[in-house]
């Protein structure tokens, strides 16, 4: 019609006469319509009502003895159905229904949540009382031959909303018991009221209202002395919350200079992608797929095997954490002859970290679960009930061994480790001061015997290192025992304080090598990391056997120090001027405001792919390409939230504490020489303030 149109306006006839005649085409055209013929309004309801699950599985309300209120208010609804009343099929309506592409992998279909909660529901003129949402998971047998014995079909459902999970499982097994002719077990679970859901939402409690009025106030303080700073230059204490000031620092680029690697910009960049990326395939493996099959041929190609051995990707985040900590602290005896104020190291420690992550807890505690709503919301944000039981050991940092299974920010568990391993640190640093020879030997040997601990750990229990099933966050004997505990997870950091200690020696030297020797070094750095990477590939072939406990010992005890001796090859190559490209692409000074952003992007991005996650209202397609535009969403909101928590909380923080230190540091130190001078109680090397690398892993180097 378009194309005619062109036409007849091209042959030179009035725009008007176009007009009319495109009226007339369409007069026509709605009269073939209307003489084709159209099933009726009626004919279209009772299809709605007699193919509708929900209104087959609500008739068995009527033969079971419900309570009576229930009872009531589900006669209610079957009667203005079968008036054909629309709000009551709307409520119908919002029931799921088998999942097509059974036999590709869509195994769920969630149903209408918004229409089944939708308050115009319970004021219509029907006098409906308000519904409630739950979803279903009936279990089958495979007809594939896949690696799970049975399937889990996810249904939504719609019931009135004084009937509870348990009446609604009983009418769900009564139905499906008459269509199955008694074969199903009677009472099955397929209903939990964990899995429901009300429009109505619980009233605020006082923590809630805590929350609220701190970040308000936090906010109200931060424009305050934003504008403060703007007009009236920088008021000494108060500059530390000015956004002016926190962004100049945060965009401040530095120059190489023998205290800085700019490479490990890049590297701790490249890194927290890397485990946002990872999880977000996590969570888009968890959340309902239309082929959920394609999952199982995905997991078996060699791409699959960057993310399924993603959790080395910490490794490298605990040797920059001791590379570091070894540097700043070797250089800090030297400046004062061997004095180490172990107590202000704590300190700022303290003062850097738990900020950012008591606020993550109390916003997941408190507000998170508010965000938002939907079939999966519950299921993905119920981490949320346990921080009410496990806060304390998070900002103690002890959740790795005190709330093992139940933490509270489940990633968090690497804060733990670190802390504890820096707590510990002190007896490592000052042998490493005065005995640099024979402490190095006894690191080694300290490596060795983790080495033995956890390789004597998978062996005594038999725990199975490498799933071809996928360990999506389950907790498990093998998450308890050989993934989040410090000493299971030591060996990177100590070779970290092995290659800081080296690198500490060599004072920015640049050692020549031979070029067969360079090509050598590089060849094993790349070994390590794909056998880090793709040892376990074979596992995930179909018909393989699963990883033996010996094998599985081998490649985790192994990996753990083969990933970390790689990295160190590549930051010591990149200081020494043989990165070539490598070292252009990790020393880029984009990275730098990036990488003083890595604690709160990672501290805050499971909370937004927890978010994004749980409010999912019906299934999706995976693939790659989908994953990537998941992360790119999801990588976004994350940097946009680290920016603030960096800005507004992180920096302000650490800027106060070094303002303070500052003040102590004047006060103790005398303005003028005098004769009979007393020696003062608190010396300079107490309340100095800290170097800025003597920061860990995440943190700016």
């Amino acid at each position: 019609m378009a194309l005619e149109k062109v036409r007849l306006i091209g042959s030179g006839l009035p725009l008007g006469a176009v007009q009319g005649l495109l009226i007339v085409c369409l007069a026509l055209a709605l009269g073939q319509q209307e003489a084709a013929g159209a099933y009726s309004q009626q004919e279209l309801l009772t299809w709605l009502q007699q193919s509708n699950l929900g209104y087959q599985v609500l008739q068995q309300a009527n033969s079971s003895s419900d309570e009576l209120l229930c009872a009531t208010e589900v006669g209610l609804l079957l009667q203005a159905a079968e008036r054909h009343a629309l709000p009551a099929l709307q409520v119908l309506d919002a029931w799921g229904k088998f999942p097509h592409g059974l036999l590709y992998g869509h195994f769920s279909d969630l149903g209408n949540y918004e229409s089944c909660l939708s308050q115009s529901l319970s004021n219509s003129a029907t006098a409906l009382a308000a519904s409630k949402y739950c979803l279903a998971h009936i279990a089958f047998e495979s007809l594939l031959a896949m690696d799970e014995d049975t399937v889990s079909i996810s249904i939504g459902t719609c019931i009135p909303a004084a009937c509870s999970a348990n009446q609604l499982n009983r009418w769900l097994n009564n139905y499906l018991q008459r269509i199955f002719e008694d074969s199903v077990a009677p009472q099955l679970q397929l209903v939990q009221e964990s899995n429901c859901a009300l429009a109505a939402r619980e009233p605020m409690a006082a923590l809630d209202w805590f929350a609220i009025v701190l970040l308000i106030t936090l906010a109200l303080l931060v424009m305050l002395c934003t504008l403060l700073d703007y007009f009236k230059g920088p008021q000494k204490l108060l500059a530390a919350f000015s956004l002016r000031q926190n962004l100049r620092q945060l965009m401040k680029i530095s120059r190489p200079s023998i205290h800085l690697i700019p490479c490990l910009h890049g590297i701790r960049c490249l890194t927290i992608i890397w485990i946002i990326w990872g999880h977000d395939y996590m969570f888009l493996l968890l959340a309902p797929n239309v082929n959920s099959y394609e999952v199982i041929a995905w997991a078996q190609t060699p791409f699959s095997m960057i993310l399924q051995s993603g959790t080395i990707a910490v490794d490298t985040f605990f040797l920059l954490s001791g590379m570091l900590l070894v540097m700043s602290t070797l250089r800090e005896l030297e400046r004062r002859s061997g004095r180490l104020n172990v107590p202000l190291m704590y300190l700022h420690r303290i003062v850097r970290l738990t900020p950012v992550l008591a606020i993550a807890v109390l916003f997941l505690m408190t507000l998170f679960p508010r965000l938002d709503s939907g079939p999966l919301w519950q299921q993905f944000t119920s981490s949320s009930q346990l921080c009410y039981d496990t806060w304390w050991a998070t900002l103690l940092y002890v959740q790795n061994y005190a709330a093992a299974g139940r933490m509270c920010l489940g990633h968090a568990w690497y804060l733990a480790v670190d802390m504890q391993l820096f707590l510990l640190s002190p007896l490592l640093l000052w042998p490493l001061y005065r005995w640099r020879r024979r402490a190095v030997a006894g690191i080694v040997l300290l490596i060795a015997l983790l080495f033995g601990c956890v390789f004597s750990i998978i062996m005594l229990n038999k725990l199975t290192v490498f799933n071809r099933k996928g360990n999506l966050g389950a907790d498990s004997m093998e998450m308890r025992m050989i993934y989040y505990t410090t000493h299971a997870r030591a060996m990177p950091w100590l070779i970290g304080l092995l290659f800081g200690c080296f690198l500490h020696g060599e004072q920015g030297r640049r050692r020549r090598l031979p070029a067969w020797l360079m090509l050598l070094l590089w060849l094993l750095a790349l070994l390590f990391i794909a056998t880090a990477i793709w040892s376990v590939y074979p596992y995930t072939r179909p018909g393989a056997a699963e990883i033996s406990p010996l094998a599985g010992a081998f490649y985790l005890c192994c990996s753990r120090i083969a990933w970390p001796l790689a990295i160190c090859w590549l930051i010591w190559a990149c200081q020494s001027g043989r990165g070539g490209l490598v070292n252009t692409l990790l020393s880029w000074s984009f990275w730098q405001p990036v990488s003083k952003l890595s604690y709160c992007l990672y501290i805050w991005h499971l909370l937004i792919e927890m978010a994004n996650t749980g409010r999912i209202k019906s299934s999706q397609h995976f693939s790659n390409y989908d994953a990537i535009l998941h992360f790119w969403s999801d990588f976004g909101i994350t940097l946009l939230v680290a920016l603030l928590m960096y800005l507004c909380v992180e920096a302000p923080f650490v800027q106060v504490e070094l303002h303070l230190i500052r003040t102590l540091r004047s006060r103790a130190t005398p303005t003028a020489p005098k004769p009979h001078t007393v020696t003062p109680t608190v010396s300079l090397a107490v309340i100095a303030a800290p170097t800025s690398i003597s920061q860990q892993n995440l943190i700016e180097a």
